[in-house]
């Protein structure tokens, strides 16, 4: 999705809300940490606002290296690796064992997101994480619902076969 060049008298707030949400997609399927993403899109809109040089010709390509290159000076410093945050499901009651068990899972599948690709990753977050259609998810990737939809299930297929590597059985 091409972007028209940043006209120098619009809003920051307009530009904020065309954008953030889609960066902090991106950014939360490459790092997995909804704070960290969160911080990303702040830390662009902060580089934004304070930028002086030429004009901008796409402000989403912008954007979006700013915000990769943070996370990724980010993670250097902190001398960690990005792990996968499954968040819980609101308001439910689970018996001790089903959160054991749960638990357990959800590590299995934060393992196995670690190991597939960062396309299939965003896909998976994107439509699992966010729950976002494939129409929302086709502006983002820049591609037909269609192709999104193929995408998400060559992902999950990658996703199911790491998963039984690991002992799992498709339930």
């Amino acid at each position: 999705m091409a972007d028209e060049p940043l006209d120098q008298s619009e809003d920051l707030d307009a530009v904020y809300r065309r954008h953030s949400r889609e960066l902090w997609a991106i950014f939360y399927s490459q790092c997995s940490d909804r704070e960290r993403s969160y911080d990303a899109v702040q830390e662009c809109f902060l580089r934004l606002h304070a930028y002086q040089g030429e004009p901008i010709r796409d402000v989403r390509a912008w954007l979006l290296r700013v915000g990769q290159n943070w996370l990724r000076d980010v993670a250097r410093r902190k001398s960690s690796k990005p792990t996968a945050t499954l968040d819980e499901m609101p308001n439910q009651q689970l018996s001790p064992e089903h959160f054991l068990s749960s638990d357990e899972n959800r590590d299995s599948i934060r393992q196995c997101l670690q190991q597939m690709l960062e396309d299939d990753r965003k896909v998976l977050v994107m439509k699992y994480a966010l729950d976002w259609s494939s129409v929302q998810m086709s502006k983002v990737l820049d591609c037909s619902p269609a192709a999104v939809d193929m995408r998400l299930s060559r992902a999950r297929r990658r996703l199911a076969e790491l998963l039984e590597e690991q002992g799992y059985s498709h339930e």
